[in-house]
């Protein structure tokens, strides 16, 4: 499929729980001046229609504009990141997501809107570097509810798996290097030494926001 025309998307941001390795809840990981829910929230405010935030219960949410954006809690606990990509589509408005995990502060917006210019005639657009997938930095359509909700029932946890029950498109590397040239867009959060890297990486350059 080429290039489709996405008027309305809504974005779906997983803040996570507690961040047992950083002693923290990750979505209150503060990177220069701004949490990392900030972070995420300004990655998809300026090109989604509105943001959904899903948390685990209990956990707290440091941030949350006026407006069109809302939060929610996993709607099955336990099943991990599947289960809130199905929270953040059963809420969402919209039949297709930008559904981003708070602690990736340097994915570029701009390669999260390319995947929506080629969702069209899809279900799911995710990025793929040497068969290594990025599930929580892709594009997903309210389609995949009723498969993910199968999925959840029969403990199948893995998000990977949900790509052959749907109609997938993969963004290869040869995509993603135009948008993301230092190959670094996709580093997660998930140590103290994780946070300082980030921090030197978005103090020497303008990836991220």
């Amino acid at each position: 499929m080429g290039v489709g025309c996405v008027s309305e998307i809504g974005g779906i941001i997983l803040a996570g729980g507690k961040g047992q390795r950083l002693g923290q809840e990750k979505a209150c990981v503060d990177i220069g001046g701004r949490s990392l829910l900030e972070r995420a929230i300004a990655k998809l405010e300026c090109f989604v229609n509105e943001i959904v935030i899903v948390k685990s219960l209990g956990s707290h949410t440091p941030f949350a504009s006026e407006g069109s954006t809302k939060v929610v809690n996993d709607h099955v606990s336990g099943k991990g990141p599947l289960a809130g990509i199905h929270a953040g589509l059963v809420h969402s408005s919209f039949l297709t997501n930008v559904v981003l995990a708070c602690d990736m502060p340097l994915v570029s917006s701009e390669l999260l809107s390319y995947m929506v210019k080629m969702s069209a005639g899809y279900d799911i657009v995710v990025p793929r570097i040497n068969r290594c997938y990025e599930p929580l930095a892709a594009v997903y359509s309210k389609e995949c509810i009723c498969v993910i909700e199968d999925m959840l029932s029969q403990d199948v946890l893995k998000v990977e798996a949900l790509f052959p029950r749907m109609r997938t498109r993969f963004v290869d590397k040869k995509e993603i290097i135009r948008f993301d040239p230092e190959n670094c867009g996709f580093m997660n959060i998930n140590r103290p030494a994780d946070i300082e890297k980030a921090r030197r990486i978005l103090g020497g350059t303008r990836i991220g926001i």
